[in-house]
């Protein structure tokens, strides 16, 4: 599952989520969900590389509770008929004082190859927010923290992951971001720079590059009563455009 993005908000940044809050935490960090006010549904939307047959869909939903903020994730990465990692979540999100905010996630992994049968497997994410100032905030998230494997494929993982990230907001108008991602069992580290600007309240601008394979992002943002409308481009410089699209409501 390597090969999968955010929710477009995030995507369009660059693919930088770590630090940053709001219902597509749910795809990238939930300590980020800890900001939510109210109940809101989203559903989102990817096709790799135009003319292939990979898709990623998937919905999130997130209410906030005395306790902290309940959030579920159901996602489905793929070829339909073909290939299938189907991905249930669970997120609990709550402040430990002002300044730190943590999740955990439980997961139920299956895996589906036509004709080879499938695997399962339940694995668990940590998240941690904190916020240095009011404009500066520093994220770390790892996945699948026992690094639990499928026990009847070996072409197949759920990654160990470590990200680092960090967003900070220069003024009402502009947001700088930034990660750090290593899977355990690679060598590969991957560095991703983003950015948001909203030049009205209504509609938001986003950009963003990834040092592995010179990946470029970008996306746009609108708003509008409680609707959400993400847009975004992965570009790929040897196999080309994926799009996605992110749309929510608050209620």
């Amino acid at each position: 599952m390597a090969q999968i993005n955010p929710a477009a908000r995030f995507s369009g940044m660059g693919n930088t989520g770590t630090a940053l809050q709001g219902l597509s935490a749910l795809t990238s960090n939930p300590a980020g969900l800890i900001t939510l006010k109210k109940l809101e549904v989203g559903t989102y939307y990817q096709a790799h590389f135009m003319q292939s047959d990979i898709r990623y869909q998937g919905a999130v939903v997130a209410k906030p509770t005395k306790l902290g903020v309940l959030g579920a994730h159901v996602s489905d990465y793929g070829i339909t008929g073909t290939y299938s990692e189907l991905k249930l979540a669970a997120s609990f999100a709550r402040h430990f004082g002002q300044l730190l905010a943590t999740a955990v996630t439980v997961n139920y992994n299956q895996l589906r190859i036509d004709k080879y049968g499938g695997d399962q497997l339940f694995s668990v994410d940590i998240g941690l927010q904190c916020y240095l100032n009011t404009n500066w905030t520093v994220g770390v998230h790892m996945s699948n923290v026992g690094n639990v494997k499928y026990h009847n494929t070996a072409h197949a993982a759920v990654p160990a992951q470590v990200k680092l990230g960090t967003g900070y907001r220069v003024n009402t108008n502009l947001l700088l971001t930034a990660d750090v991602d290593k899977i355990i069992s690679t060598e590969r580290v991957d560095v991703r720079a983003g950015l948001e600007y909203l030049p009205i309240s209504w509609i938001s601008f986003r950009g963003g590059l990834a040092v592995d394979e010179f990946k470029q992002f970008c996306g746009i943002g609108l708003f509008f009563k409680g609707i959400f409308l993400d847009m975004a481009m992965v570009i790929h410089p040897k196999l080309g455009l994926s799009p996605q699209t992110f749309i929510a409501y608050a209620f």
